[in-house]
């Protein structure tokens, strides 16, 4: 039993649940109790709640624009935000030498791969000792379930930032460098070396399919900061997306399908807009305002202050990262007074003000008072899921039936989205397959603008490359460009990580 405590030891110096998790019976042997301790420690340790996981991802996207410093009004340079602009200079250009930890000043906020795998290493101690604690078979394969789940989104996870694509352009799945595996709670000596990228997905599905059956059988989660069986339906939608192949798209339709049987309804956002001139900043993510929320992670956007500031302490002034111009007009913005157009734009951005003109800067998803964070999974994500795996089969089959249902589901989701106080919605439609598919990509950008890593994601998926215009503190201008398929869609493993397992082989540059 010695070897159990070595691996939950700095665990459980991270955890007060801990002190009830574990209960010393010897000098020698230290076990869990009971389902109950065992679940107190898979909320503090599986979940990842007040956890930091990754807070870099859309500094490497199209959605995210350079400023440089801001001046004061004498031309000088103003130092208020000298902290945020060094943090994100390395990430925006695509330094690798930044990315993965060796220089610059942000590589506490850059190691995602810590932050993950202290995660998954809490679902194994659950799914490892589920079987050996005190307590009803219901109960223990309640906690299985769940940490499986919370293991396969870890791992998608993982793979978004450190792998290639799974169908990206001359990936070989069978042959290409996954993430390490790790299964078990076990101590070994031995370093763990990278899986295939087919290993990685394969056990990412395994452990949703699974994980979401058990929970199905032997949980109903009482509020959605916990996994329910719909919250696993829909991120195992989100998994065959991603992974892309032409026979994911039936999976996908029939995840999604069964969320949105159980759970059709969307936030009506005009419900937000209190008057011409007044919104409720709760957010989308808030459940007291909001109707679809399915998971809720996180903590409040506002706490991450490691590349944007926010925006109560702007001043009149740039700050040196913010919402590029590219999204912004991506969204129909309306009169600006009784009709405001699709209101993802006025509601899901903070805003602040340079003499007088208005620049979108961080997520609002959440409000800012809120305590929650904005992360997780919502309806509004499932739809447009669902409309681009409609769109993606009626591109291969030339079913006019998948052609309807997409545009359905676009019409519904954005129907919900539009300000109708004063003006009906336009419905959209679409006769080619091409067109169709853009439109749900573009409708996919909108709607899931600075969430959970999507725009990254979608990056590396579809083959795109991004251009940056970065701004030094001199305000002299320098293109990087990550060129379409690039080997950098998997990042750098930080160096940290690296130097640590003789075993584990970088992502090349």
């Amino acid at each position: 039993m010695k070897k159990i405590w070595i691996l939950l030891l700095p665990v459980c110096l991270l955890a007060s649940s801990c002190k009830k998790f574990l209960e010393e019976t010897s000098p020698d042997e230290i076990r869990p109790s009971s389902t109950e301790d065992l679940y107190a420690f898979m909320i503090s340790d599986a979940y990842p709640y007040s956890a930091p996981l990754d807070l870099f991802s859309d500094m490497l996207t199209d959605d995210v624009k350079s400023y440089g410093m801001p001046r004061n009004t004498n031309g000088t340079i103003n130092t208020t935000y000298a902290s945020f602009y060094e943090n994100g200079r390395g990430v925006f250009s695509f330094d690798p030498l930044e990315l993965d930890g060796s220089t610059g000043t942000a590589s506490t906020a850059l190691n995602a791969w810590k932050n993950f795998y202290s995660r998954i290493k809490g679902c194994n101690i659950v799914i490892d000792y589920a079987e050996k604690v005190k307590g009803t078979d219901q109960a223990k394969d309640a906690l299985r379930g769940q940490a499986m789940v919370l293991r396969g989104f870890y791992y998608l996870k993982l793979a978004q930032l450190y792998c290639l694509p799974y169908n990206g352009a001359g990936v070989q799945p069978a042959t290409a460098m996954g993430v390490p595996l790790i299964l078990s709670m076990q101590v070994s000596d031995e370093h763990v070396g990278r899986h295939t990228l087919q290993a990685t997905f394969d056990q990412i599905e395994k452990d949703m399919v699974e994980g979401a059956a058990l929970i199905k059988a032997n949980y109903t989660a009482p509020t959605p900061y916990r996994l329910s069986e719909i919250a696993a339906y829909a991120l195992l939608a989100r998994f065959y997306l991603y992974r892309g192949l032409d026979t994911d798209m039936d999976k996908v339709i029939e995840y999604a399908s069964k969320v949105i049987e159980a759970r059709p309804t969307l936030t009506l956002m005009k419900a937000y807009v209190v008057s011409n001139t007044s919104l409720n900043p709760a957010g989308i993510y808030d459940q007291t305002t909001s109707s679809e929320v399915l998971w809720q992670y996180g903590f409040n956007s506002k706490n991450n202050a490691s590349f944007m500031p926010v925006t109560g302490t702007y001043t009149n002034l740039h700050a040196p990262y913010a919402v590029s111009d590219e999204l912004r007009n991506m969204y129909e913005k309306g009169n600006g007074t009784d009709n405001k157009g699709d209101l993802r734009y006025a509601l899901n951005f903070q805003k602040y003000f340079v003499s007088g003109a208005e620049f979108p800067s961080r997520s609002l998803k959440i409000g800012l008072n809120a305590n929650a964070g904005d992360k997780g999974i919502r309806t509004g994500e499932v739809y447009i899921t669902r409309a681009e795996a409609y769109a993606r089969r009626f591109k291969k089959s030339a079913q006019d039936a998948d052609r309807v249902a997409a545009i359905n589901d676009l019409n519904t989701l954005r129907l919900s989205r539009y300000d109708t106080r004063t003006a009906a919605y336009t419905p959209v439609s679409f006769t080619d397959a091409d067109a169709l598919l853009k439109f749900c990509t573009d409708e996919r950008r909108r709607e899931m603008s600075l969430e959970e890593g999507s725009r990254w994601a979608d990056i590396k998926r579809l083959g795109l490359s991004v251009t940056h215009n970065f701004i030094d503190a001199e305000g002299t201008s320098t293109v990087f460009t990550l060129a379409a398929n690039s080997p950098l869609y998997a990042l750098p493993i930080p160096i940290s990580v690296i130097s640590r397992n003789n075993n584990l082989v970088p992502n090349p540059r």
